[in-house]
């Protein structure tokens, strides 16, 4: 249950690292990366922001609860 929240911030960074060297490329492959990209991180936004509200401080309880959460954050 800890994971949740991390695993949503790990998909939309990796998505976001995605783009980014592709922002300079001028070809239809690229086009159609971002198109597609751009999709998947709509519809993880849509289930993100779905979830969140009905169980969002539960998540957070569990993620400050993690000791693995907090060794992470003080390395």
């Amino acid at each position: 249950m800890h994971h949740i929240a991390t695993g949503y911030n790990d998909m939309f960074d990796h998505m976001d690292g995605l783009r980014q060297p592709w922002a300079m490329m001028q070809t239809q492959w690229k086009d159609d990366m971002f198109l597609a990209v751009d999709l998947a991180r709509q519809k993880l936004s849509k289930y993100d922001t779905e979830v969140t509200p009905t169980t969002g401080m539960f998540h957070i309880s569990a993620q400050m609860l993690d000791p693995v959460q907090k060794l992470r954050l003080y390395r």
